[in-house]
Order: C-alpha cells, then sequence, then structure tokens
C-alpha cells in the first residue's frame, strides 16, 4: 500500500500573482520539500478539464505527493516548516489548500509521470459503497490492463482524512490519444458507469511534472 495525497491550492488568479509564484517557485518549492524526508515523490502542474469542461485559462494548480506513511502527512500539516510555508505564501493565496489523502494500492509515480494523468474521485454514501467502488476500480485496472498494457498505469485506494468517503484512481496514459476523454471510455465506459450510481464522480484531467526533492 501507499499513501497519495492530491493537493489543490487556492492561488489567486491575477497575473500579478500568478507571475509571482511562477517566478519564485523554486524558493517557494524548496520551502515546502527542503527537508521533508517523508515525501518520496511529488508533482506540480495545472487542472486542464474538469468534468469535460477546459479550466486550463483558470490557473488552477495542483500538486500530488506520495508519503512514506500516513502518519508523516499529518506530522508534517501541523510542522512549524508547514506554518512558516504557509505564511510565506498568504498574498498569494485565496484561503488553505484542499489536501485529500488516500491509501492506494500502488505508489502514483508511474502514473503521474504518464504523458496524459487523469483523476476520478468518486463521493460515497456508505462502506458499503467505498467497497463497491474499490472493486470496480480492481475492475478497471484490470481490463486497462489487458487492453493497453504497459501503456496505462493505475492507481486506486480509500481516502485517509476526509469526514466524506472518497474512493479516487488515478490513471496515467503513455499516449493521450488512449486516454478516456479522447476515446469516450472505449473499453473501461461500463465500469465508469458503475462507480456513478456509486455516488457522485468527478474527472480532472491534469498536467504535471516531477518537483525536486532534496537526495537523502
Amino acid at each position: 500500500m501507499a499513501i497519495t495525497e492530491l493537493i489543490f491550492p487556492k492561488i489567486k488568479n491575477d497575473q500579478a500573482s500568478i507571475d509571482e509564484i511562477e517566478r519564485d517557485w523554486p524558493e517557494i518549492s524548496r520551502r515546502l520539500t527542503h527537508p521533508n524526508p517523508g515525501v518520496l515523490c511529488a508533482y506540480r502542474g495545472w487542472v486542464l478539464t474538469e468534468n469535460g469542461r477546459n479550466v486550463g485559462e483558470e490557473h488552477r494548480e495542483f500538486l500530488l505527493f506520495e508519503w512514506n506513511r500516513v502518519e508523516s502527512f499529518h506530522a508534517f500539516v501541523v510542522s512549524e516548516q508547514f506554518v512558516n510555508f504557509a505564511a510565506s505564501i498568504r498574498h498569494l493565496v485565496n484561503g488553505p489548500p484542499t489536501l485529500q489523502v488516500f491509501e492506494t494500492n500502488f505508489g502514483p509515480g508511474d502514473a503521474a509521470s504518464a504523458s496524459s494523468v487523469e483523476i476520478y474521485r468518486v463521493s460515497v454514501p456508505n462502506a458499503e459503497n467505498a467497497e463497491a467502488a474499490l472493486k470496480t476500480w480492481e475492475e478497471i485496472s484490470r481490463k486497462a490492463q489487458e487492453t493497453y498494457g504497459d501503456k496505462v498505469a493505475i492507481t486506486y485506494g480509500k481516502s485517509q482524512n476526509l469526514e466524506e468517503e472518497v474512493i479516487a484512481g488515478i490513471i496515467g496514459w503513455s499516449r493521450p490519444e488512449d486516454c478516456v476523454p479522447a476515446t469516450g471510455g472505449a473499453v473501461l465506459a461500463d465500469s465508469f458507469e458503475s462507480l456513478k450510481t456509486l455516488g457522485g464522480l468527478s474527472h480532472i484531467t491534469v498536467g504535471i511534472d516531477t518537483m525536486e526533492l532534496p537526495t537523502l
């Protein structure tokens, strides 16, 4: 099992704030990850689409972290380092970030490193639906591997820090033409329809790159 965090900062979208965070990102990033021995890998980028709608011009930043254990995440968000980091960018944001932590079957590295990255999240009303959603993701993963082989990487799991139960899946495609938005779901369509019956399903595509981490 792995601990995967989806991070949605609330960056102001005025041009001055965007320019400042892009200009100063190397230093901003260092305040967040140097040191941060609990983080195994990290990615940063932008939300490109949401539920089929192009949101690229809204400048919605996105981060994806893998932690060595969930306790490291909880310790970090109450640490002096995180408090100081948040204070240093307070003038660039509209509020605290949305942090969503999941226990996933695999680490997100293979999916996050792909050419095209999709993230599905389904909010489920009860434990029974959560278990059904996890089984559906197992089916999605099996079907995708049978059809696309090493052209696809998938990881999925259940939320660990949210009041509501959320099941998330990350799909990375080495060929963007194979992704669900491009194919209409193809062989995975029935499985995604099953997810819709279990709770509120949302879908985003993101463009992300690897963040530099200190050598341990």
